[in-house]
């Protein structure tokens, strides 16, 4: 981007209660825009709070489901502070574009500390300025109104002001039936003095409202020296400028060609408060609307505004006064606009804005809200109009990314050079000695720093700074309130290391520079330890086989080492139940029945490489269960031999689990008595029922043929004991 302007920055944007605060004379409310928190938080001008709580309505309430940007814009009149952030930390309520500036510059740590000018009270008095510090507003305070453009371009500036709309200004009095001041009055001149112009009266060379004594008609403007002649009587003109602290004030006097020093010295009349002592707010016409010899530079959008009943009404019933045969308004169907003749007195109006954020290159927050024409606020031109504004350019080259070359305030969104303000406020870093144990490969370099408020940043270590071998070696990030942090260096590399470092520490504050440490610091590190290869192990899930007495897994182990698995149940103190080689990262582990008995399993696993010098040993984090049977035994009574007129009888009694237990197994046996040639004979089968014991008694019908017989009995199992099979003889004779 042109003109990019180099910072090195991290900003966490704080979101911004809108609580409504305390009202004013007259009643003023806060932002309608938003309902909850917003991302960006505004104070400051009164010229632009309206059209800027607009903008900020026209972009939509906040809701949790909305991502759409949520806009606040803070009224310039209400209480003395206002709360911007869910801690319920109030801040002041900057009152006028210069406040709001300085409050800004105060945010990001361009300042400390300043004078913040404040809204008056209830009364319309002026209240004492307040200075908050880089503390109390770091995070809360993210942009600026201002009716004021910049002065001074900085290259490095910290601030940018933002262009997005057109004012326009005339003076104002009270109504035509009241006001002894005349219409078309002309700024006029510092060359000529003795002539009736605007420029006349702010300096004191046109001091006297010269009236017929009798009538009170209006003759006309005289300066101090002039006698009123028999039948004249005089009356003060009284001059006012709006609050310290406001942009329409600074853009007023530089028309007006006084100073706020001579305002000070009282060696001009231009005054802002009145005989009662209230305030002058700006674009407020309560100073004047009552008083036939007084006049006040105001806004003709703020005036069309407040007259078309989009913004609080606090006219008072002050008029605009033409000037030079220009009137500043028309009217069209009881709708007030901005005449678009007015060429008297113009000016643009603008945000501020931390520069490195609207200038960065990746979007964020500030970016889509106000740089270049396509930005939502430059977007907003039904809004801007509505509220009594002109349109500003939208065109020229690069115009949509502001970057329009000598179009600093004639195109909307323009964020080039010439906009930014206020070289940043100097930071600090500083190296202490490092800390290594002996034949530590790792070490520590402490930073101390110190900047604005404190905020926190990152600190990088960098060997070879400043050259073309410059290399960053290690960092770390001081904490909001903190002013140190030890950064820990690590040697990666496969000898001894010596590396000698310089710091730089970059804030998070948008207003705070960049620093280096002056001095260096040499950190000596051991060679590190040989490092091993990681592994880890993980079990599949385990097939129990059919009869249910073993299962089986694939263990698979990352690295691709050798090595042997042991397996454990359920945790690493017992003994193995079973150890594995493993080939190329992987084995098969298969686990079988213990004794005959039913078991269940966690199994865990723990790798042991075949060289513990280059990999590392591992062990698994999940267990994986497995369930297996008893063993089954057939214990066979029968027989030694049968006549062919018997019937043969079996007696069956299935064991679970060891051979010699006498616990009975239940589920079904079946029986099949096979001759010598291996041939089922078809009468002699039977399915029975074991009893509770595990017993039962199976009778077969007569076998008529002699010779040697076979009795086979199927168990044929249950979900606790395995299936079996068992054999006997006999035989049949005469």
């Amino acid at each position: 981007m042109k003109n990019k302007l180099f910072a090195q920055v991290t900003v966490a944007l704080s979101g911004a209660a809108v609580i409504a605060a305390g009202t004013a004379m007259p009643v003023m409310a806060d932002p309608v825009s938003v309902n909850k928190y917003a991302e960006l938080v505004g104070l400051g001008s009164d010229t632009t709070m309206d059209v800027m709580d607009g903008i900020s309505l026209a972009l939509g309430n906040v809701s949790v489901a909305d991502t759409r940007l949520k806009l606040a814009s803070y009224k310039a009149i209400g209480s003395a502070d206002v709360v911007v952030s869910a801690d319920g930390i109030a801040i002041p309520r900057a009152n006028g574009s210069g406040a709001g500036r300085d409050a800004l510059r105060i945010a990001i740590g361009q300042i400390n500390s300043g004078s913040v000018a404040i809204a008056p009270d209830d009364l319309g008095k002026a209240r004492t300025a307040v200075s908050p510090t880089t503390a109390q507003l770091a995070g809360k305070f993210h942009y600026a109104r201002s009716s004021s453009g910049p002065s001074g371009a900085v290259a490095n500036g910290v601030v940018t002001y933002v262009p997005f709309a057109q004012d326009n200004m005339t003076y104002a009095t009270a109504p035509l039936n009241i006001t002894k001041i005349p219409s078309d009055i002309p700024l006029g001149t510092l060359a000529v003095t003795d002539n009736v112009s605007l420029i006349n009266i702010y300096r004191g060379n046109i001091t006297q409202v010269i009236e017929d004594a009798a009538t009170g008609a209006f003759i006309k403007l005289a300066a101090p020296s002039y006698t009123p002649a028999a039948g004249e009587v005089s009356n003060t003109i009284r001059a006012y400028i709006p609050q310290a602290g406001s942009g329409t004030r600074s853009f007023w006097i530089g028309q007006v060609k006084i100073s706020e020093t001579e305002i000070t010295n009282q060696s001009v009349p231009a005054k802002d408060v009145t005989p009662t002592g209230l305030s002058v707010q700006e674009h407020d016409g309560t100073a004047v609307a009552t008083d036939p010899y007084a006049l006040v530079g105001f806004s003709i959008s703020q005036w069309v505004a407040q007259t078309n009943g989009v913004a609080p009404k606090r006219t008072a019933g002050a008029i605009l006064r033409s000037m030079g045969g220009l009137e500043a308004t028309v009217v069209t169907d009881g709708v007030y606009a901005t005449a678009p003749t007015w060429s008297a007195i113009k000016r643009a109006v603008y945000n501020i804005v931390p520069t490195a954020l609207i200038n960065a290159d990746e979007e964020n927050a500030y970016t889509r809200a106000f740089r270049g024409t396509n930005s939502l606020v430059c977007q907003s031109q039904t809004v801007i109009q509505k509220f009594g504004y002109g349109l500003l350019s939208y065109t020229g080259t690069d115009a949509a990314t502001g970057e329009t070359e000598g179009g600093n305030a004639t195109v909307c969104g323009n964020i080039t050079a010439a906009n930014r303000v206020y070289a940043p406020s100097a930071s600090t870093v500083t190296l202490g000695t490092p800390v290594v144990a002996a034949g530590a490969s790792t070490g520590t370099v402490k930073a101390t720093v110190a900047s604005n408020g404190n905020q926190g940043g990152t600190v990088t270590l960098f060997s070879d700074f400043g050259t073309a071998n410059q290399a960053e070696v290690a960092s770390g990030v001081v904490a909001k309130g903190a002013t140190e942090v030890d950064i820990t260096v690590t040697n990666t590399t496969a000898a001894a290391l010596t590396k000698t470092v310089t710091a730089q520490f970059v804030p998070v504050l948008a207003g705070v520079d960049v620093s280096s440490s002056t001095t260096t610091a040499t950190i000596t590190l051991a060679a590190p330890a040989a490092v091993k290869t990681a592994t880890s192990v993980s079990f599949g899930a385990a097939t129990v086989a059919a009869n249910g007495l073993s299962a089986s897994f694939t263990a698979t182990i990352t690295g691709g080492q050798n090595g042997n698995l042991n397996v454990y149940n359920t945790n690493f103190s017992g003994a193995i139940l079973k150890t594995v080689a493993v080939t190329g990262g992987t084995a098969t582990v298969t686990i079988d029945q213990a004794n005959g008995e039913a078991v269940s399993y966690n199994l865990v696993g723990e790798f042991v490489p075949t060289n513990t010098a280059t990999a590392e040993t591992s062990r698994t984090s999940a267990a994986v269960a497995v369930a297996l049977k008893n063993t089954s035994y057939s214990l066979i009574t029968v027989g030694a031999s049968y006549k062919t007129s018997a019937l043969p009888t079996v007696s069956v009694t299935i064991k679970a689990g060891k051979v010699t237990s006498n616990v009975g197994a239940t589920g079904t046996v079946f029986a099949v008595v096979y001759n010598s040639k291996k041939v089922p004979v078809q009468v002699s089968s039977a399915l029975v029922k074991l009893s509770a014991t595990g017993t039962a008694t199976l009778k077969f019908a007569k076998i008529t043929t002699v010779g040697t017989y076979t009795v086979k009995v199927f168990y044929g199992g249950s979900a606790e004991v395995a299936a079996s099979t068992t054999t006997k003889t006999f035989k049949v004779v005469k």
